[in-house]
C-alpha cells in the first residue's frame, strides 16, 4: 500500500515537473510512457490520467501559494466568460484528457508490439 502511495506521489511529481520545465507537451510524452511500461493489469490508462490531473493541481496549487492566482483567475475567466472556479476545472481537464489519449496509445501500441509474438508462439 505505501509502495503503491510513493509510486502515485512520485509519478504526479513528474507531471508537475516535466510541465514546469518543458510545457504542456510533457503531459502527452509521459503519459505514453506510463501506456507503454505500467502493466495492464494496473490500469495504466486511469492512472496515468489520475497522476496527471494530481500534478497538475500540486502546480495550481504552487502558483496560488507563489502569487495572485485567485485575481489572474478572475481577470482570464472574465475574458474567455468562465467563471474563476471553471477556468480551474478546464485546466485539470486538460491535463485529463492529454494523459488519457496519450496513454491509450502507448497501451494500443504495447499490445500490438506483444501481440505478435504470442500468434507466433501460437502456431508453432
Amino acid at each position: 500500500m505505501l509502495r503503491s502511495a510513493v509510486k502515485f506521489v512520485l509519478i504526479a511529481e513528474a507531471f508537475s515537473v516535466a510541465t514546469y520545465a518543458l510545457g504542456w507537451w510533457a503531459v502527452p510524452l509521459l503519459a505514453l510512457l506510463c501506456g507503454l511500461t505500467i502493466k495492464p493489469d494496473g490500469k495504466p490508462v486511469i492512472y496515468a490520467t489520475i497522476c496527471a490531473v494530481a500534478g497538475w493541481f500540486m502546480l495550481l496549487v504552487l502558483d496560488a501559494a507563489r502569487g495572485p492566482l485567485g485575481e489572474v483567475a478572475s481577470r482570464f475567466g472574465g475574458v474567455m466568460g468562465f467563471p474563476p472556479a471553471a477556468l480551474f476545472v478546464t485546466t485539470l481537464l486538460f491535463s485529463g484528457l492529454l494523459a488519457w489519449s496519450a496513454s491509450s496509445i502507448g497501451v494500443a501500441v504495447r499490445r500490438k508490439m506483444v501481440r505478435p509474438q504470442e500468434v507466433v508462439l501460437a502456431d508453432a
